[in-house]
């Protein structure tokens, strides 16, 4: 059984709060709709981090490699 990583956590917690976002957005919920930007924002945030973590890892790695 494939167990999600962070990074796959957060792209996935994205894509649904920007699908709830978008329909309350259409019925006129403002103030849920400002929140779940934030939320929306904050999930990129971390995820950027993650992948810029990671390509720093790999990038550290690969000379080590070439040798």
């Amino acid at each position: 059984m494939h167990h999600p990583t962070r990074l796959e956590n957060l792209q996935f917690a994205r894509s649904m709060l920007k699908e709830v976002r978008s329909r309350l957005d259409a019925s006129g919920e403002a103030l849920l709709t400002y929140l779940l930007d934030m939320v929306v924002i904050e999930a990129d945030e971390r995820a950027t981090a993650i992948r810029l973590a990671q390509q720093s890892t790999t990038a550290i790695a690969l000379p080590a490699m070439i040798y």
